[in-house]
């Protein structure tokens, strides 16, 4: 009887045995295959082949346990989720249980790892003002394409990283081949579209009757509260709509009187439409089929398009060339505009119109980065006539429009310096990271706006020579070089 029992009996030991090892076998297996999953993913790059990262795996797999010649392993690998899934087999041998004739035991473990992909959009918001002229402007151009080169080479897949160009002076330029774009108000619905004219016109159209002359692509900032704000726009909220600016033909009594912008013969129209200075400047007739003076006097161009100096919005794209294109055609002209420089570098990151190039804000593998740098504060033009100031983003400071119509410059600047505040703030509330560069800055105020506009005080550097500024694009670069491993 013994000996019939021994034989079940040692099954039965022996399955206990073996079965605890390959149990032990197993943990071992998982643990190690875990280990190679995740240090293959690592590797993965947008050109790697399964054989390449079932090599990965096997590699690892052997550096960590010693039956690693006895397992089989399959891979899966998914290049655009840069993810990698692996099962590995083995086939334990038994040391008791072949005399119950059990000779293998299988074994099996499965791992997943992903990295994801990392998204990153840069606006990159650079002074063009005329003070940026020489050497500045250069060694913006220089720095401002090592930066965009370097963001773009952070992608795992081309598109992962885009950057977009924003050059700002006292306007933006935001294209004129957006003329058409259901976002600029062509049909005069604004209700500061015919905040300078006698009788209602529509702007684009205007351009379109004079001769030797075109819509420049800039647009005046939009009524508050949208100037400060993401709010799309639409045609059902006309504030919400992008105005093409053109700057009124001015009296012609000259800028011994304050009128610095006189580009067509008052004599043109009359029209019984009154003789006095402000009925003058609101004549509409006086436009059709004249030839303005589009001369470069006081800081700017003569005509319809004054303070519209910067070259267009390049928005979000991965194209090297395009960029480089953009950044190497920068000039230097004009005054200064910070509040419009954050509330268009915000547009181009959006994923709403006008620029819809951004991914979602909710978007959680993706950061977005603003990069503001100027040589200075905001500017603007006070002058004791009718209109209260220059032309401007705002229209004239007789309007309105920022909050004061006086036409006292420090009056005037101190409410653009609000506006700036209040569209950093808004802009870092929707999530977007602002760094700030204060190149050759030495205005306390104006330094204090910048610091304060930045996320963090880390964000908010100073640079007082142009070998600065590049070493501050440099660490620009490197930070959010670290902030993408982080997604």
């Amino acid at each position: 009887m013994f000996a019939v029992a021994l034989v079940p009996l040692m099954g039965m030991v022996g399955g206990a045995v073996d079965y605890t090892r390959a149990s032990g076998q197993q943990a071992r297996l998982q643990n190690a295959l875990d280990v190679a999953t995740l240090a293959a993913t690592r590797s993965v790059t947008a050109n790697s082949t399964e054989a390449q990262i079932t090599q990965l795996v096997m590699k690892h797999l052997a550096g960590n346990i010693d039956f690693a010649s006895q397992v089989s392993v399959t891979v899966t690998l998914n290049v655009a989720a840069r993810s990698v899934q692996s099962r590995a087999t083995y086939a334990y041998q038994p040391y008791l249980l072949p005399v119950v004739g059990i000779s293998t035991i299988p074994i099996g473990a499965a791992s997943s790892s992903q990295l994801g992909r990392a998204f990153l959009e840069v606006a990159l918001v650079l002074d063009n003002s005329g003070s940026m002229a020489g050497s500045r402007i250069t060694t913006l151009r220089t720095a401002s394409a090592d930066l965009a080169r370097k963001v773009l080479d952070m992608a795992y897949m081309a598109g992962d990283t885009k950057v977009a160009v924003v050059p700002f002076a006292s306007m933006v330029n935001v294209g004129a081949t957006n003329s058409d774009a259901s976002w600029i108000d062509s049909q005069g619905q604004s209700p500061i579209h015919n905040e300078n004219f006698a009788t209602p016109a529509k702007r684009l159209q205007l351009y379109s009757q004079m001769h030797g002359v075109s819509w420049g692509g800039c647009v005046e900032a939009r009524p508050s509260p949208h100037d400060v704000t993401d709010t799309p726009p639409t045609s059902g909220n006309a504030a919400t709509l992008f105005v093409p600016s053109f700057a009124p033909d001015e009296p012609d009594e000259g800028v011994w009187s304050g009128f610095y912008n006189s580009y067509i013969s008052d004599g043109t129209c009359q029209s019984g439409l009154g003789t006095g200075a402000l009925a003058r400047q609101q004549r509409v007739c006086k436009y059709n089929g004249a030839t303005p003076d589009q001369s470069l006097a006081n800081g700017t161009r003569r005509g319809p398009n004054q303070l519209c100096d910067s070259n267009p919005i390049i928005p979000l794209t991965h194209s090297q060339t395009t960029l480089a294109t953009a950044l190497a055609g920068m000039p230097a002209y004009g005054g200064t505009n910070l509040h419009e420089a954050v509330m268009w570098g915000w547009r181009t990151l959006s994923p709403d119109p006008p620029f819809t190039e951004g991914r979602a804000y909710t978007d959680t593998q993706n950061r977005k980065i603003m990069v503001m740098m100027t040589d200075g504060a905001n500017d603007a033009i006070g002058l004791p006539t009718m209109n209260g100031s220059f032309y401007s983003a705002y229209g004239f400071s007789a309007a309105g429009r920022l909050g004061t119509t006086s036409s006292n410059k420090a009056d005037i600047v101190a409410k653009m310096n609000e506006k700036t505040l209040t569209a950093c703030a808004n802009a870092k509330a929707a999530g977007i990271q602002i760094y700030t560069v204060a190149f050759y800055v030495t205005d306390a105020n104006a330094r204090s706006i910048l610091q304060q506009c930045a996320s963090t005080p880390a964000m908010a550097l100073v640079a007082d020579s142009d070998q600065a500024l590049t070493n501050a694009f440099d660490e620009i670069g490197n930070h959010i070089s670290r902030l993408r491993l982080t997604n």
